[in-house]
């Protein structure tokens, strides 16, 4: 055996623990087809995830899920790199997705947040494929990524924003807790939140500006600055457009039944203003949602994980982290009584057989109103009742 110099050593040595460390990072399911959906050129594009199932040891499913969705001003980015501290989540016995979603080059909103929503319902659709519990599922996201987690939790009510990519629209987008790192959620004011310091390194108002080519005003003349100048202009394209941007704000959707959410923003990020997720929490307080906003003091744009990533692993585990308990009347397993649970609750009671085969993971039972051990058209007033009061 020959004997190297001993910096030789040392580098075989970390070269070997960078190779450990990827091959134990390799996804149990990669790249894995959930849509193909269109572009604005009228071409098509592959939507797809990857998915790391916990290894041996750390429990037995069907376990929780946390999806991480990418930044990237909604124009660059990837879905194959995923941050160390969701990843390391599997030990905890969650399964970890990435997924990826249309850019903006490739089709204006909403086309992004169809993508994500759509990305759920094939999680939902295949739960047992994936060793996923239906009922407990995470969305975390940064910068772009935080936006579309922040909307895909406010929006889940939202039939509007739900689109129909990958199909599976008999199950829902619903998420249970939602991580936003430092996303925008209110793009008309992104430029008027702006504070020097820390000042900032994109003019939000302008044509060229990830949000402005979100929404498809980015030519010479254009910009979020523009539709900000003529919210009341009757003329078109305005009204189209005034009314896309603002559907794109997370702001716009928050009700009572919005999941958890735990929000992270360094005061010194020159790239999204604090006050965007300021104006999320204030929102989320106003409508009594469970939260969490913790401001990291110095952190530039991306630079705030040190300090809140255990507090957000926390966050998802103290919410999603045990078994839930199961709901009457959620006949769609995503943790909430609501109109997404009609078909199900007529498939319990005119198929059974078919209720299990399309939700697997759910238990047909959670239609027995009234408790008499049979699904039957004696539980329908109930039902009814219980839907109304949920509404």
């Amino acid at each position: 055996m020959p004997i190297y110099p001993w910096r030789i050593r040392l580098a075989i040595i970390a070269l070997a623990a960078v190779a450990s460390a990827q091959a134990q990072i390799t996804p149990t399911f990669n790249d894995v087809l959930f849509a193909v959906v269109p572009t604005d050129a009228a071409g098509v594009d592959e939507q797809r995830m990857d998915i790391y199932v916990p290894p041996a040891g750390a429990g037995v499913g069907p376990f929780p899920c946390v999806m991480w969705i990418h930044g990237g001003g909604w124009q660059s980015g990837t879905y194959q790199n995923v941050p160390p501290a969701i990843l390391a989540m599997r030990n905890q016995g969650f399964v970890v997705v990435s997924a990826s979603y249309r850019l903006s080059f490739e089709a204006i909103f909403p086309a992004q947040i169809h993508d994500v929503k759509g990305a759920v319902r094939f999680l939902r659709a295949n739960a047992a494929t994936f060793s996923i519990d239906p009922r407990r599922i995470a969305a975390w996201g940064a910068s772009a990524g935080g936006h579309l987690v922040a909307l895909l939790g406010a929006a889940g009510n939202a039939p509007a924003l739900e689109g129909a990519s990958g199909g599976n629209l008999g199950f829902s987008s619903r998420v249970q807790v939602v991580v936003d790192y430092f996303g925008p959620t209110d793009l008309l004011n992104m430029q008027l939140d702006v504070t020097d310091p820390p000042g900032t390194v994109v003019d939000h108002d302008a044509a060229n500006s990830p949000e402005s080519r979100l929404i498809g005003w980015d030519q010479a003349g254009q910009g979020i600055g523009d539709i900000r100048a003529n919210l009341s202009n009757p003329n078109a394209p305005y009204p189209e457009l005034v009314q896309r941007t603002i559907s794109a704000n997370p702001i716009s959707w928050i009700d009572s039944s919005d999941p958890p959410v735990f929000i992270g923003h360094g005061d010194a990020d020159r790239a999204v203003p604090l006050n965007q997720s300021t104006r999320l929490e204030a929102a989320l307080a106003d409508a009594g949602i469970d939260r969490q906003y913790v401001i990291v003091p110095g952190a530039g744009h991306g630079g705030i994980g040190s300090v809140t990533d255990p507090l957000a692993v926390a966050f998802i585990i103290a919410r999603i982290g045990a078994e839930p308990v199961d709901i009457p009347g959620d006949l769609n397993c995503d943790g909430l009584v609501s109109v997404g649970d009609i078909s199900g609750f007529v498939l319990a009671l005119t198929n059974p057989t078919q209720y299990r085969l399309q939700f697997p993971a759910c238990d047909a039972l959670l239609a027995d109103m009234n408790q008499d051990g049979v699904v039957s058209v004696g539980d329908i007033a109930g039902f009814v009742a219980l839907l109304t009061s949920a509404a």
